[in-house]
């Protein structure tokens, strides 16, 4: 493709970055590296369907352009992207080794068995910055639910074409492939929850197999009272708090200590599976956690200093926060304010939650259609107000209403 051809096509580009992709006739597909060393044990873990997606299907190509139309934005981080790699190798090797026990290759479910690390695999194979965001998506699928991640990814997305856009018509240097990455078609929100979905699903693996850790560093949070940071809007909040964890945990595994006093650091640690000494300074100050991971080099201790905001002095929300104005969560109507916390509490099923999921259940077994919940609610009630009353009297309950 010429230099011509690519300048006449981003004179197109408005701040919305809306270029057809066919204006540009570059296939990420055809871009493959080989997926570094220590990321070797996670390629061997994979089923073969999920490697062959990884690596040619579409969670390679949005790995690929994710990586593209991000580059640049974190500073390089070659220290961290080799231990997140052993981290990954590590726990793939335990996995495998459990699930050894369980259904054979030459079963009907032999695609599905082991990790699902399609996501961290694709973005081995596609390019430094790819694991980078591999690593963002981590950190988003650690807070907030599937539609929430979704929604956030897809802000950041137009966002960054938008910038990309307004940087180019400034005349400003941008790199070859980041203005590519940006021109063609947008990534669609169905590949974006694919993304999303493969980095929750290893969430869940590495946070069995790291259950020790995990819960350790949970009494930990719970200690905290501290926001990611509070700017509700989307793109500049994420890009700041994944430029900071990332630079952070970069000196933690170098042996350089840190301090820090949001919870961007701790929520990357979280997500990522790896472990510093901690140290947390403030009015709540908690015992100080050696967790002797042997990936961090020696010194790398992180100290956190609290500072506590007016929700936590009532003995309220307790742990890492993070509030976010989300305007791509419903299809129509304002932006939606978000918050979601970190704690260990945040990681239980509530007793509401548990009493919702019985009375479904419930509900299940006796056939009731959505349309006569309200029968079932009204049987309950009166059943529990002849059970307060000892059965004395009948409970006074419209049984009419019922049919």
């Amino acid at each position: 493709m010429s230099l011509a051809k690519l300048q006449a096509a981003l004179g197109m580009v408005t701040n919305e970055v809306t270029i057809a992709a066919a204006n540009i006739n570059f296939d990420f597909t055809l871009v493959k590296t080989e997926a570094p060393r220590e990321y070797q044990a996670l390629g061997e873990s994979l089923s073969k369907k999920r490697r062959d997606d990884a690596e040619s299907g579409q969670p390679h190509i949005t790995a690929r352009r994710l990586g593209a139309l991000f580059d640049g934005v974190c500073p390089p981080t070659a220290n961290l992207q080799k231990v997140y790699g052993m981290r990954v190798s590590e726990i793939c090797r335990a996995v495998k080794k459990e699930a050894s026990r369980g259904p054979s290759e030459g079963s009907a479910f032999a695609q599905y068995v082991g990790v699902d690390g399609t996501s961290i695999w694709a973005a081995a194979t596609s390019s430094p910055s790819a694991i980078q965001v591999q690593l963002l998506a981590c950190m988003l699928a650690r807070m907030f639910d599937a539609s929430e991640a979704t929604s956030v990814w897809v802000e950041l997305v137009k966002d960054r074409r938008a910038e990309i856009g307004a940087r180019f018509q400034n005349n400003e240097e941008v790199h070859f492939s980041v203005l590519t990455a940006a021109a063609q078609a947008e990534i669609s929100r169905a590949q974006l929850a694919e993304w999303d979905a493969s980095a929750r699903a290893w969430l869940r693996t590495a946070d069995a197999v790291k259950m020790k850790q995990q819960k350790q560093l949970m009494l930990i949070l719970d200690n905290l009272d501290l926001y990611v940071n509070k700017d509700i809007r989307v793109y500049c909040s994420v890009l700041t708090a994944w430029k900071s964890s990332v630079t952070v945990m970069e000196s933690l595994i170098s042996g350089i200590p840190q301090a820090v006093e949001d919870g961007a650091a701790i929520l990357g640690l979280s997500s990522w599976h790896i472990y510093p000494n901690i140290v947390v300074v403030g009015p709540k100050r908690s015992n100080d956690l050696a967790m002797k991971d042997a990936l961090v080099g020696p010194g790398g201790t992180l100290t956190v200093g609290i500072q506590s905001h007016p929700a936590a002095v009532a003995g309220q929300n307790r742990g890492i926060y993070w509030a976010l104005s989300l305007a791509h969560l419903r299809f129509y109507g304002q932006p939606v304010l978000q918050t979601r916390e970190l704690s260990s509490d945040s990681c239980r099923v509530t007793f509401q939650q548990l009493s919702t999921a019985a009375l479904g259940a419930l509900f299940s077994q006796w056939g009731l259609s959505l349309s006569r919940i309200d029968t079932g609610i009204n049987i309950i009630i009166a059943v529990s107000e002849a059970l307060k009353r000892g059965l004395t009297r009948r409970p006074t309950v419209d049984y009419k209403k019922w049919t």
